[in-house]
Parts: structure tokens; C-alpha cells; sequence
């Protein structure tokens, strides 16, 4: 078991969350240079597969 103060878990998730916008704004960055016609569908299909609420 390990045992964590609440706030100190919020900030896990919080950079875990912004890990994971970071990870797919940079599958974005590939995408869009490997994939071009297809870049807006595969980041949107990642977006879903993260459960990344995004705001653009």
C-alpha cells in the first residue's frame, strides 16, 4: 500500500493530464507531417482514446 496526502495525488493526476495534452499535441506534430491527409482524424480518434478534453 502506498499512502499519499490528497494534494500531493491531485498534482500526480494534474501532470499526468498534461503529459498526456503534450504527448498528443506532439502525435498532432507527427501526424500532420506523416499523415497529412488523414492528421485531423488520427489526432481526433487519440484525443477520444485519452479522454482528452481539448480546447482549441
Amino acid at each position: 500500500m502506498i499512502e499519499l496526502p490528497v494534494d500531493q495525488v491531485r498534482a500526480l493526476i494534474t501532470g499526468a493530464e498534461a503529459d498526456l495534452r503534450d504527448f498528443h499535441s506532439l502525435a498532432g506534430t507527427w501526424a500532420e507531417q506523416h499523415l497529412p491527409t488523414h492528421a485531423a482524424a488520427v489526432t481526433a480518434a487519440l484525443a477520444r482514446a485519452l479522454d482528452l478534453e481539448l480546447t482549441e
